[in-house]
């Protein structure tokens, strides 16, 4: 019987391939009208180490990358011994013949496949060991390979022989996979019209950023980030922008304000041990109400940390990094599609309330590949910022008043010469150290985003308005809290959740609102210490709420918040 979804997972050494399988089967079942979703871990190193990707297939839109695996395929030893236990109790194991030693209480499901043997009798050597386990792939779900036999003819059109290489791999290894045809077949996708498109959560943030308007982008690579540079580089120069490598994160920013300075929309991409450089810069950005947008794409850490791995454990940073007060807007998406508008809602934040906006990501969602909706460009406002030419009479940069956003001059534009500092000025700019101005000056620098607090900020709510078991998280939790939600209804459950997409400033009477009625209150999250948790705390009164943060590098599951949620509920 064919199943509406299926868990694909690839494991093996850097190296081997096992990357750009999961990006062949991905793009080919995308190709081929199904919806997908991966995840993928990889190691530090250059070369060498464990990495595995995990693609889930099917005939409806995937919220989350599964947890029990379908289809196991291990490319050596170390992919075995790493990944045995995800397998679901009926899962099929596709291993390289050569090189991968199987238990017998498994053999009953497993079967060798000659990766490397094929790959040097077609191509003469193994580096063709990918296409042979692709191959295999296909066969065992019933996939047909015609999207994927374009793809490589497409790639390597430009290289003789390698094309036709390539697939007589691929057919190779579903030929390996015969007696197993169709053991996973997945349901067929139903015809649609909607325009859909496959990307990474750091293509979205680029595309969206484009879409907002953006000018000017300086970045220093970082992983997980790194993509954004590239991609931006790549595509930023044919919309009249331009995109810099810096020398460090410094610059990157420093840069970025300045193009801001002048008029200019502008960002920079960077990871956790960036931020914390760029932390004085932020606080000028804040002080002198510059706009610009900084992509935090988080992941493990402390220091160095976990390069390759996922966490969420940058958002006290997000929120408080920096010594003083200075404001900043701290925006988390919720998905690929919501990398997408979360950075076409930051430029329009950053723009309109002359703020710096973080735009809070992870290295599970940076590097996430997903089919969603073709974002529709006809929805996207750009904000202007308030300038010169709106002011009233005599030219206050920072100006006191009214909603306490004051016109920002842009070099050669009449009347708006002023001094950007980032020392305690007067509303002209001019240095001002008194106990007065400074208390003036802070209270204008953070009313300014109370809108922010009371309904211009978009935030995501599923399920019961008011459930017995509430769920507040943030960022790409979501996926899995939103299936595991969806299931519990289904299970006559009275659940929720929450999820403030603007972090800073903190949504405390939306969230309060939300929980009101709640018996239990779930906080699920990819770090240490619970820092939503505590925030949620520190935020609000009279919510007894449970974290359930973790920091293992891996992303929750559905099955992990579907327990989470049956054992609140018992």
């Amino acid at each position: 019987m064919a199943r509406q979804s299926v868990v694909i997972r690839l494991a093996g050494e850097s190296g081997e391939g096992v990357i750009s399988s999961g990006d062949i089967l991905t793009q080919a079942a995308a190709r081929g009208g199904y919806w997908t979703q991966t995840f993928r871990t990889y190691p530090a190193e250059i070369k060498g180490g464990p990495c595995m990707y995990q693609v889930r297939m099917g005939q409806e839109r995937i919220h989350s990358h599964g947890k029990d695996v379908d289809l196991l395929v291990v490319f050596n030893q170390e992919g075995w011994d790493l990944h045995w236990d995800s397998l679901a109790d009926d899962g099929v194991i596709l291993y390289d013949a050569t090189s991968v030693e199987i238990p017998a209480d498994f053999q009953s499901r497993a079967r060798p496949v000659r990766m490397e043997q094929l790959a040097k009798e077609i191509g003469g050597s193994s580096r063709a060991k990918n296409m042979v386990a692709v191959g295999s792939v296909c066969g065992v779900i019933a996939f047909d390979t015609t999207p994927i036999e374009e793809l490589v003819l497409r790639r390597y059109a430009h290289k003789e022989g390698v094309a036709d290489a390539n697939i007589a791999a691929l057919q190779a290894g579903k030929d390996e996979s015969a007696d197993l045809k169709g053991s996973l077949e997945i349901t067929h996708p139903v015809e649609s019209e909607e325009d859909r498109v496959l990307m990474s959560g750091n293509q979205a943030i680029a595309l969206g950023a484009i879409a907002a308007g953006l000018e000017y982008f300086g970045g220093y690579p970082i992983t997980p980030a790194s993509d954004i540079l590239e991609w931006l580089s790549a595509k930023l120069p044919a919309t009249g922008g331009i995109t810099v490598q810096c020398e460090d994160e410094i610059a990157s920013l420093a840069s970025v304000i300045g193009a801001s300075y002048a008029g200019k929309k502008s960002a920079t991409a960077t990871s956790g041990p960036g931020l914390s450089l760029m932390s004085e810069l932020l606080g000028y950005a804040g002080t002198a109400e510059i706009p610009c947008v900084i992509i935090d794409a988080q992941r493990g850490g402390p220091s160095t940390g976990l390069p390759t791995k996922t966490e969420q454990s940058d958002l006290n940073h997000a929120l408080y990094g920096g010594h003083g007060e200075a404001p900043r807007v701290v925006i988390a998406p919720t998905s690929v599609e919501d990398c997408f508008w979360a950075t076409v809602d930051a430029f329009n934040y950053a723009e309109r309330f002359q703020v710096p906006v973080i735009v809070l990501t992870d290295q599970g969602l940076a590097t996430r590949m997903e089919v969603i909706a073709k974002p529709d460009l006809s929805k996207v406002e750009q904000w202007p910022r308030k300038t010169a030419k709106d002011a009233n009479g005599e030219y206050k940069r920072y100006e006191l008043g009214g909603d306490d956003i004051s016109p920002m001059g842009i070099p050669g534009e009449e009347g708006g010469q002023y001094v950007a500092t980032g020392i305690e000025h007067d509303e002209l700019g001019h240095p001002a150290y008194t106990p007065h101005n400074h208390v003036l000056m802070q209270n204008k620098r953070w009313n300014k985003l109370e809108p922010l607090k009371n309904g211009a900020a978009r935030h995501v709510q599923i399920g019961d308005a008011q459930p017995e078991i509430a769920i507040v998280g943030f960022g790409s939790t979501f996926g899995a809290v939103r299936e595991a939600v969806e299931r519990a209804q289904a299970d006559g459950l009275s659940v929720g959740a929450f999820y403030p997409r603007v972090l800073g400033p903190f949504p405390a009477g939306k969230v309060a609102e939300f929980t009101a009625k709640a018996k239990h209150v779930l906080v699920p999250e990819v770090n240490f210490t619970g820092q939503l948790a505590r925030l949620i705390k520190a935020e609000t009164t009279g919510i007894d709420l449970e974290s359930k943060a973790k920091c293992d590098g891996l992303p929750f599951t559905a099955e992990d918040i579907h327990d989470m949620i049956t054992e609140a509920a018992r």
